[in-house]
């Protein structure tokens, strides 16, 4: 899907970058980048399918993983979540 598409956080998404910004300024800035990058071209190969039918897809964002709600007709993605993943000791 090619496109511009828009980028809207959901409250959850809103709450984690605005925390990961006062941590973690860089992290919060390539999160919002990668996003911004990505909305332009979501074939890029960013994304995970979870549920096709439903528009669910996971971004794996460097050390991030970002649960996305597609909607085409609309041309946005909504960014459900945020977390980031840890290694398992």
């Amino acid at each position: 899907m090619k496109g511009y598409f828009e980028i809207l956080l959901a409250e959850p998404a809103a709450e984690t970058l605005r925390a990961l910004h006062g941590d973690d300024p860089l992290a919060a800035r390539f999160l919002v980048n990668w996003l911004e990058y990505f909305s332009t071209d979501l074939d890029s190969g960013g994304l995970r399918d979870i549920d096709e039918e439903a528009g669910l897809a996971k971004a794996v964002i460097g050390d991030f993983d970002a649960l996305c709600w597609i909607r085409p007709e609309q041309m946005n993605l909504i960014v459900l979540d945020v977390s980031r993943r840890t290694d398992p000791a």
